[in-house]
């Protein structure tokens, strides 16, 4: 048994001078929870080993391919360690536990039990490395009636609340265009992990533990006091399109270039500069519109008189009129205007990851900004297998021969 509390600096990363250099990562997910948490570990110095099957990750060939893999894969994979294990053979299995004693963290997202029937279970993992933190990600969990379920995030995001609450008034329920609850679920994850580590440096026998998380459980949790207000208010989200029940207004108001503004005044002082800002100071003294509650209450009225002012004024104008005078206003952006905009050109806010394949492809960067030992991006998704000789001959002790034969044999 070992007990993996790495300290060492000198293992192969991507970002070799990120805040968790020596941390050894090995992500054997699949699709995006899991290898999102993998590869925000990843961007900030862990050494991550991305374990595919030979047939490599599903996200490979996700929709939106570059030359012949998917956008979702290059993201993703980036900074990680590709290798291949076929985990139902003996020997792949084998393989996988030697890396597991080297390891800090495993990530998984099988469907309950299905690690334990490849001979994985985590009792079997803290036997060759006591140390080891553990994150399942599931939809549900681990446990109760829904456990065993096929879910993706979609499924968590209908049953949450959210995709009810989503959409315009009278209009059908609407799931995100996006995947949220795994994006929840990846920055849960992270931080799960890191709170698991910690809790390890303070015990003496350096223990790791099982972390279970749901896709349902981190988008849920995301949404602020809904089940309190319910329980003492009796109240039900519903739709509301853009508005929301404790700002007003706040809404998007097309323009009259045909571009959209969103527009926000969650506070009284806001709201006023609003309304004398275009040209309606004569607001703040009616009794529908001089108070958060009055407001809310007399919101179809009020957005009436926003959209009548708004569609005789170009977006650009108004953003700048309104955000010089002090209140609060956003033009509504597609990718394009934001790869554009000044303000995120200055942060750095994408990154040219080189690819073996097609050269530099440009992604989000990694986030947020650390002011000592900040996080980045060094490559993209690697190609199946890239590093099979990387860490099995080279960290592994195997001969090219043995390996040739493991690759024969379908165990890598």
């Amino acid at each position: 048994m070992t007990n993996s509390t790495h300290t060492e600096h000198n293992l192969p990363a991507a970002v070799p001078g990120g805040p968790l250099a020596g941390l050894v990562v090995i992500d054997m997910a699949t699709m995006m929870a899991g290898p999102h948490t993998a590869m925000m570990l990843a961007d900030f110095g862990a050494t991550v080993i991305k374990v595919e099957s030979p047939a490599g990750d599903t996200s490979r060939a996700s929709p939106n391919k570059v030359n012949g893999t998917s956008v979702y894969w290059r993201l993703l994979g980036r900074n990680k360690f590709a290798v291949t294990i076929n985990l139902k053979h003996p020997k792949g299995r084998d393989l996988m536990l030697r890396l597991i004693e080297k390891a800090d963290v495993l990530i998984e997202n099988m469907r309950p039990g299905k690690l334990e029937a490849l001979g994985l279970a985590p009792a079997t993992l803290h036997e060759r490395n006591r140390g080891l933190v553990i994150l399942r990600v599931t939809g549900w969990g681990q446990t109760g009636p829904y456990a065993n379920r096929p879910t993706f995030g979609t499924q968590a995001e209908a049953m949450s609340g959210f995709t009810y609450a989503n959409g315009q008034p009278g209009g059908p329920p609407t799931l995100p265009p996006q995947t949220i609850a795994d994006g929840a679920a990846g920055y849960l994850g992270a931080f799960s992990c890191m709170a698991a580590l910690w809790r390890r440096a303070q015990d003496p026998l350096h223990r790791g533990q099982v972390i279970d998380l749901s896709l349902f459980e981190a988008l849920f949790c995301m949404f602020g006091p809904s089940i309190t207000a319910y329980d003492q208010l009796g109240i039900v989200p519903e739709r509301r399109g853009s508005r929301a029940p404790v700002s007003a207004p706040r809404n998007i108001y097309q323009c009259r270039d045909g571009k959209w503004v969103a527009i926000s005044c969650a506070a009284d002082q806001i709201a006023k500069r609003f309304f004398a800002l275009i040209g309606r100071p004569d607001l703040n003294e009616d009794a529908r519109f001089s108070s958060g509650d009055a407001r809310a209450r007399h919101v179809e009225e009020l957005d009436v008189i926003i959209a009548a002012w708004m569609s005789k004024h170009d977006a650009a104008d108004v953003v700048t009129l309104l955000t010089d005078g002090g209140a609060t206003a956003a033009p509504v952006y597609t990718i394009p205007d934001i790869l554009a905009d000044p303000q995120f050109i200055s942060r750095d806010l994408i990154a040219q990851a080189p690819s073996e394949d097609v050269g530099p492809i440009r992604m989000q960067n990694a986030f947020p900004k650390f002011s000592e030992s900040a996080g980045g991006v060094s490559w993209s998704g690697r190609p199946l297998g890239a590093d099979n000789h990387l860490w099995f001959v080279e960290m592994l002790g195997l001969d090219p021969e043995q390996l040739a034969a493991l690759h024969a044999e379908g165990a890598i």
